[in-house]
């Protein structure tokens, strides 16, 4: 008769633990909109304004190294499967090419952070839990970043040129 009501305690310990577990999984998309947001500001201000991230003869070889600074001083926002492609537009969106004219007729290549850029919309998409900001600079340049939840943090997934 003891195993009974034992039984039963246990099945209902383990039904409320199911139903907090559950809970614990649940969206809040105002709170998890302003986590994404929070990431999105972070990395738009990751520098100085008008801070010299990188020099280099060419502005390829300009972009590789001051893409490097970007990505380690942003870790924890930037996810590994970000794109080649991706990555050249984020750069492009978060810095300006302040090239040089040398005496020897060459040019250097100056890459310089940028805080010209705005948010201009979020959207979310309630079926795949992910948000997409459309962030505009110096009110032409224009991309879409989309951010997922990856290992509990939201991380940039995507850079796109709008449709």
């Amino acid at each position: 008769m003891k195993k009974v009501p034992l039984f039963i305690s246990s099945f209902i310990l383990l039904l409320l633990l199911a139903a907090c577990n559950e809970g614990g999984e649940s969206f809040d998309p105002k709170v998890e909109q302003e986590k994404a947001t929070s990431v999105i500001n972070s990395v738009l201000t990751s520098f100085e304004d008008q801070e010299k991230v990188a020099t280099a003869k060419t502005r390829d070889e300009a972009n590789i190294i001051a893409w490097k600074k970007l990505k380690e001083k942003n870790i924890a926002a930037i996810s590994k499967d970000l794109s080649k492609e991706d990555q050249k537009r984020l750069l492009y969106l978060l810095t300006l090419n302040k090239a040089d004219d040398l005496s020897n007729g060459e040019t250097k290549s100056n890459i310089l952070f940028t805080h010209n850029t705005e948010m201009k919309d979020v959207s979310l998409d309630q079926e795949k839990k992910i948000f997409t900001f459309d962030i505009e600079r110096s009110g032409f340049d224009h991309k879409l970043i989309t951010l997922d939840k990856q290992e509990e943090v939201w991380k940039i997934v995507a850079v796109q040129d709008p449709e």
